[in-house]
């Protein structure tokens, strides 16, 4: 498998904080990565690295070879809010990263419409976000963030303020559109079973940056969290 995104001996400290020291992430083309760890570890400011939102003290990203290294605009990135825009229309919001990158409103508008149906969303598109439910809100936030840079998306607990069914049936909707986009997705998650639905791997943080790495393997039919993936569970919790 080829590595899409790479995090490579990355330090970063808050004054007398070390949040991470030479960390190294590597995410495979098509496949879901997932940061699990306690709330203060350095999850979100990891993402905020690789988004090129922050830069790192040392260490280097690199997104398809090049480096992107405090490069902000490179990468999708959906923050733990849906942060719709209430005055404008789902559409006009879906539009918004084509617009801001120099696109007429118009030609944007078309481009993004024809994605409504795939996402799930069809028929919302001239309504505003106070109009949809949490789950339909973060469709339209997720194909807001794919229209950005398409392949490879950040996300940071993006169903983590839904209720128990709608989170599920988010997350299995995710799943199956990611597998027919081929995204590349790194997500943080402080839910142990969302991890070993969603990811391909898991990176367990630890203080100071250390990590533990626990491949899943294949996905299970259905879903399901069978007995190998509770032997993993188990695994993951061990080391939190």
């Amino acid at each position: 498998m080829t590595n899409i995104l790479i995090a490579k001996d990355i330090t970063k400290t808050y004054g007398d904080n070390l949040i991470f020291k030479e960390l190294t992430l590597e995410l495979e083309k098509g496949k879901t990565l997932a940061l699990l760890g306690p709330s203060g570890i350095g999850k979100t400011t990891l993402l905020n690295i690789l988004s090129g939102v922050i830069s790192p003290d040392s260490g280097s990203v690199f997104l398809r070879n090049q480096d992107i290294t405090g490069k902000p605009g490179q990468i999708s990135y959906m923050q733990q809010r849906d942060l719709l825009l209430p005055y404008y229309t789902v559409l006009e919001n879906v539009a918004l990263p084509l617009i801001i990158k120099g696109e007429r409103k118009k030609d944007a508008i078309k481009k993004v419409s024809g994605y409504f149906e795939f996402f799930g969303i069809s028929g919302y598109e001239n309504k505003y976000p106070r109009e949809m439910s949490g789950g339909m809100r973060q469709r339209a936030a997720l194909l807001r963030t794919y229209i950005q840079s398409q392949d490879v998306v950040l996300l940071d607990e993006p169903f983590g303020a839904l209720d128990a069914v709608t989170r599920t049936r988010m997350q299995k909707w995710y799943l199956e559109i990611s597998a027919k986009l081929g995204l590349s997705t790194v997500i943080i998650t402080h839910d142990t079973d969302e991890a070993l639905i969603l990811a391909d791997k898991v990176i367990v943080m630890q203080n100071a940056g250390n990590t533990k790495v626990i491949d899943l393997g294949s996905k299970p039919e259905g879903y399901e969290l069978t007995e190998d993936f509770l032997i993993k569970k188990r695994e993951i919790l061990s080391y939190l």
